[in-house]
């Protein structure tokens, strides 16, 4: 009788065990949460970004950071003046680095209001229209040394706090067509924690 208890007892032993081995093996598992954002203008977001000089080339506009190239102001001038730039000529690389009339250097700045230091770039997404013609290529450079700002070539870290990254705007229309209507190009401004 004592024999058999012994067996049992070992028997539950051995159920639990191999209840415990397979208990954390799943084929796929699908988990729903919710998360809450905030969003914020360009000049309270965690990577700052503000306009510099005039507003002429640089504004917020509606809370986001816009640019005119040439400027409103600029191109709304007289059109019998023959200093008044209707647009960027093909075939060239111009670097904006000050709004027209602007005693402040840059078009606009890159402040790191969040708690880790960043390098920072710009990217483009679309460098055709949906037509697969060719817009201009917008990019930033580091006013301070004129380094262009790519994935390949980031900024020096920018950590919380630091003096703002002052930056203008690279544009290179070769291969672009004239025309009438602006071009509206989309470029990225990337923040990046720094491998250790």
């Amino acid at each position: 009788m004592n024999r058999r208890t012994v067996i049992a007892g070992l028997g539950s032993l051995t159920a639990s065990g191999g209840l415990a081995i397979g208990s954390g093996a799943f084929s796929s598992v699908r988990a729903d949460r919710t998360v809450s954002i905030e969003t914020a203008r360009d000049s309270d977001a965690l990577l700052r970004l503000v306009e510099r000089g005039s507003g002429g080339r640089s504004q917020i506009d509606g809370g986001q950071l816009e640019f005119d190239l040439p400027s409103l102001e600029e191109s709304n001038e007289d059109d019998t003046n023959p200093q008044n730039p209707q647009g960027l000529g093909t075939d060239s690389i111009y670097r904006f680095g000050r709004d027209a009339g602007a005693s402040q250097s840059g078009l606009f700045a890159v402040e790191n209001q969040g708690t880790q230091p960043v390098r920072v770039w710009g990217s483009q997404a679309k460098t055709t229209d949906k037509n697969g013609n060719p817009i201009p290529e917008v990019g930033i450079y580091d006013i301070s040394n004129g380094d262009v700002l790519t994935a390949q070539n980031r900024s020096d870290v920018l950590a919380p706090g630091d003096d703002p990254l002052v930056c203008g705007l690279r544009v290179d229309t070769f291969g672009v067509d004239v025309q009438d209507d602006d071009y509206d190009v989309e470029i990225t401004i990337n923040a990046l924690v720094p491998d250790e």
